[in-house]
């Protein structure tokens, strides 16, 4: 069985091809349009996902977008990216101090 992914492009340039090579993941690609009443407008392409068998999180893309971006989302199945940046799973002592500060 293969691994899926997502090759992503953002105005034709390649950003990454992003999966992970393990029995259980999750890869996402989100993009989000935010509006609030005080703060300025956000437009972003976020592409991270989990690796559930070290609990740790890869990071792929995290770009603001402008109107006009042209987001093109390929579905691949091998020979992905390393990701640009993991953060490392969180312990149960750091979890409680971690929800304190959101």
């Amino acid at each position: 069985m293969s691994n899926y992914g997502f090759e992503v492009q953002v105005n034709g340039e390649h950003l990454c091809k992003a999966g992970i090579d393990t029995d259980r993941h999750v890869v996402t690609c989100i993009l989000t349009s935010l509006r609030r009443l005080t703060e300025p407008d956000e437009l972003t392409l976020t592409v991270s996902g989990l690796n559930s068998v070290t609990v740790e999180h890869p990071e792929w893309v995290d770009m603001d977008l402008r109107v006009g971006d042209t987001i093109t989302i390929k579905v691949v199945a091998s020979e992905f990216d390393p990701a640009r940046r993991i953060r490392p799973k969180i312990s149960k002592e750091e979890l409680p101090l971690l929800k304190r500060h959101n």
